[in-house]
């Protein structure tokens, strides 16, 4: 479990840090919450060549696959838990048709919200400031030190409390970036627009 933890910190820290890190550093705060709408500006010639563009169109896509099967995992147990009949099997046309129409209109539901509103990248923010960073960082590091107690002189209780403490501050200047971005956004949008209204 530690080289699989260490394994998903450094390909956390490889992705999306480097691609945060270098994109403000080209494009400052004019940067869009989305890369691919900053390599593809408005006026004159695309940043990367068409591959390039066309491979992150790809990983964007398997990265929403994996987050709606990760993350809606909540929202499907509880849709399943009442529409399932626990004495027949898991893939009997009874359990299946149901779960296959209710797993349907609920990402039905949320493409819908997702195009609805045209700021729901600041939406994704707050939610993953205040949900996904503490689930992600600070939860499994806090749940390793209470379940096996290593001693305060380790070095393992002190990188656990440490990345605590720092994506403590990460969640907090997110959510507070992302909300104030949310308010700004809010009070000049309009419904189903690609765009906020200025």
């Amino acid at each position: 479990m530690f080289k699989g933890l260490i394994m998903c910190y450094s390909v956390i820290f490889v992705t999306f840090y480097s691609a945060a890190v270098s994109g403000y550093w080209v494009f400052g705060n004019t940067a869009s919450s989305n890369i691919l709408k900053s390599l593809l500006p408005d006026e004159g010639p695309a940043l990367a060549p068409t591959w390039l563009l066309g491979l992150g169109v790809i990983f964007v896509i398997l990265q929403l696959f994996a987050i709606g099967l990760i993350y809606s995992q909540v929202a499907y147990e509880i849709m399943e838990t009442k529409s399932a009949d626990v004495n027949q099997g898991m893939f009997s046309k009874r359990n299946l048709i149901p779960r296959i129409i209710l797993r349907s209109l609920y990402m039905i539901f949320c493409g819908f919200f997702a195009a609805m509103l045209p700021f729901f990248g600041d939406i994704s923010g707050v939610v993953g400031a205040l949900g996904f960073i503490p689930l992600d960082f600070i939860l499994p590091m806090l749940l390793y030190n209470m379940t096996y107690k290593p001693s305060r002189s380790s070095l393992t209780y002190w990188i656990n409390n440490i990345i605590m403490v720092v994506f403590t501050g990460v969640g907090l200047l997110g959510s507070f970036s992302s909300i104030r971005k949310l308010v700004l956004d809010a009070s000049k949008f309009k419904l189903f627009s690609d765009d906020v209204v200025d």
